[in-house]
C-alpha cells in the first residue's frame, strides 16, 4: 500500500510539474512594472517641479507634435521642464535600446529617457527582449482620476501586449494617397475623387496618363527643373512597408495566418498582390517614367521623390503632412520646398476588397523612469482633450479620441488654412476607417508572441524579393517566405 501511495504521490507531482511547464509563459516575468513606481501616488499639482527627459526622431513633424504637447502641458504644470533629444530616424530604435541597456546594466535610471516615442511595431521587441517599457495599465488601475474611456479602441489595442497597455497612443494613422495638384494639372489628368476610392485598374491607368503627360512637359517645379527632365517615377511608395504590404494582400483576398495558427500566406492571392506592384516597378517605361519608385535596393529614401517634386503621388499617413507643406533646410546649401498645392484622396481599392493600412504611434515610459510622476502625467496629457487639440493644430494628426475624430468642426479638420484650401479632403484620412482599417495585428493573436515581428518581416521579404526579381519568381518568393514563417512559428512556440 505504501508503494502504491508513493507512486500515486509521485505521479501527482509529475502531473503538477507537467501542467505548470505546459502552460507557463516563458515571458511572464517580462513586461512587469517597477513596484516602486506602480505603488507610488502619481498625483502632482501646478507647483510640482521636475525635468522630463524625452527622445523623439529628428524629424520636423515629430518636433512639432512634441512641442504642441509640451506647450499645452505647461499651461497646467508650468514648473515641469523638458530635456528633449532628437535622434536620427534611421538609428532611432538602436539608440533608444542602447540607452535602455546602459541604464539597466549600470542601474542608473537617469541614463535612460523618461519618455520616448515609438510605434506599435516596437512594443513586442522592447517588452520581450530588452524589457524596458513600463506597463501603463498597472499604474492606470490605481489612478482613480484617469480613464481610457473615449480613446479609439482599435488604437488602444495596437498599444497593448498580452492585454497590457505599454504605449499611450498619439494619433490615428491611416494610409492615404497624397498628390501634387500642380503636376496633375500640367499633365492634364483629373484629380482623384475625394469621395470614393478608385479601383486598382483605374489607378494604374491614371498613373500611365500622368507619365505620358509629364514626359514632354517643360514647366519648372519649385527647384527650377522641368518635369520632362526630372520625373522618372510616378508613385513614391515603399510597398514593403507593413502598412502597405499586408493590406495589399488582404485587398486581393489573401491572408497570412488563419485562426488556427496555420500559415496560409502561400497563395495565389498573395502572388497577385505582389505581381500588381511588380508591374509598376519593373514594367515598361511610359513616356520617360516607370510607374513606381523601385524598392529593390532602398537607395532612395521613401518620400524624397515626392518632396523633390519628381513624383506626383505619395502614399503615407497624416503624421507627415507638415513635412509635405513646409519648407525646411536639409543642409546649409539645400532647401526642401513644401508642396505648393497638396491634394489627398483615399488609397485605391487595389485588389477588389477595400483595405487600408492603419495603426498608431505614441509615447511610452521607461519602467524605472527617474522622473516617473512627471512622465506619467505627461502621458495622460497626450490623450486629453487639451493635448489632442494642441496636436491637431499642427495639422499632422487625426486625433485618437473618438469624439474628435467624428466632429465635423474639430481642429484637425480646420487647421493649416495658411497652406490648405478650404475644401481640402480631410475625410480621406478616415475613409471607411471602421470597416476597412487593416493591420498585421489582426493575425498576431494566432501567432506566438516572439514570432510575430518575424512573420511580419517575412511579408516584407516576399515583396522585396518578388518585386526585385523576375515576374516568374513571385510565386517562389511567396512560397519561400511562407516556409520561413512556419519555421519562425515552430521555433518560437
Amino acid at each position: 500500500m505504501k508503494k502504491i501511495l508513493s507512486a500515486v504521490f509521485a505521479l501527482c507531482l509529475c502531473l503538477v510539474c507537467f501542467v505548470g511547464c505546459t502552460f507557463r509563459d516563458p515571458n511572464e516575468e517580462k513586461g512587469k512594472g517597477d513596484s516602486n513606481i506602480i505603488n507610488q501616488d502619481m498625483t502632482i499639482d501646478a507647483n510640482y517641479e521636475a525635468t522630463i527627459k524625452v527622445a523623439i526622431p529628428d524629424v520636423q513633424s515629430h518636433k512639432n507634435a512634441l512641442n504642441a504637447f509640451i506647450e499645452s502641458f505647461n499651461v497646467k504644470y508650468p514648473k515641469i521642464k523638458f530635456n528633449v533629444t532628437p535622434l536620427t530616424l534611421d538609428n532611432y530604435k538602436t539608440l533608444v535600446q542602447n540607452a535602455a541597456s546602459s541604464a539597466i546594466g549600470l542601474k542608473k535610471p537617469e541614463l535612460m529617457y523618461d519618455v520616448f516615442w515609438l510605434n506599435e511595431m516596437f512594443i513586442n521587441e522592447w517588452v520581450l527582449d530588452t524589457d524596458f517599457i513600463s506597463p501603463l495599465s498597472e499604474i492606470i488601475e490605481k489612478d482613480s482620476s484617469f480613464s481610457l474611456d473615449g480613446i479609439n479602441e482599435t488604437m488602444l489595442d495596437m498599444c497593448k501586449l498580452n492585454g497590457k497597455l505599454y504605449m499611450m497612443p498619439r494619433d490615428y494613422n491611416q494610409v492615404v494617397m497624397y498628390y501634387n495638384k500642380d503636376m496633375f494639372t500640367e499633365a492634364r489628368v483629373p484629380f482623384p475623387s475625394d469621395t470614393e476610392a478608385m479601383s486598382g485598374a483605374e489607378f494604374k491607368a491614371m498613373c500611365e496618363e500622368l507619365a505620358r503627360g509629364l514626359s514632354n512637359n517643360k514647366t519648372l517645379n519649385s527647384y527650377g527643373q522641368p518635369y520632362s527632365d526630372q520625373v522618372r517615377n510616378i508613385v513614391d511608395v515603399n510597398v514593403a512597408w507593413n502598412a502597405m504590404d499586408y493590406p495589399l494582400v488582404a485587398s486581393f483576398g489573401g491572408s497570412v495566418v488563419d485562426s488556427k495558427g496555420n500559415v496560409v500566406f502561400d497563395s495565389q492571392e498573395s502572388a497577385d498582390a505582389i505581381s500588381y506592384w511588380w508591374d509598376f516597378v519593373n514594367g515598361p517605361t511610359v513616356g520617360n517614367s516607370k510607374l513606381a519608385v523601385s524598392i529593390k535596393d532602398g537607395s532612395e529614401k521613401n518620400g524624397t521623390p515626392f518632396r523633390m517634386q519628381t513624383a506626383p503621388i505619395y502614399f503615407h499617413t497624416r503624421a507627415v503632412m507638415s513635412d509635405l507643406l513646409d519648407d525646411y533646410t536639409a543642409t546649409s546649401s539645400t532647401t526642401i520646398y513644401g508642396i505648393p498645392n497638396l491634394g489627398v484622396a483615399p488609397v485605391p481599392n487595389f485588389g477588389g476588397t477595400y483595405k487600408v493600412g492603419a495603426g498608431c504611434s505614441g509615447y511610452a515610459m521607461y519602467k524605472s523612469a527617474a522622473n516617473s510622476k512627471a512622465a506619467y502625467n505627461f502621458l495622460k496629457h497626450i490623450v486629453s482633450v487639451e493635448g489632442q487639440n494642441a496636436y491637431s493644430e499642427t495639422g499632422d494628426c487625426v486625433p485618437v479620441l473618438d469624439s474628435m475624430i467624428k466632429a465635423v468642426n474639430a481642429k484637425w479638420r480646420t487647421c493649416r488654412t495658411d497652406k490648405l484650401p478650404f475644401d481640402f479632403n480631410h475625410g480621406a484620412f478616415v475613409y471607411k476607417m471602421n470597416e476597412a482599417a487593416c493591420s498585421v495585428k489582426e493575425f498576431y493573436e494566432n501567432v506566438p508572441v516572439k514570432a510575430q515581428t518575424l512573420v511580419t518581416a517575412r511579408i516584407e521579404e516576399a515583396f522585396r524579393n518578388g518585386i526585385g526579381g523576375n515576374l516568374s519568381g513571385v510565386k517562389s518568393a511567396v512560397a519561400n517566405a511562407a516556409n520561413k514563417m512556419k519555421q519562425d512559428i515552430a521555433q518560437n512556440r
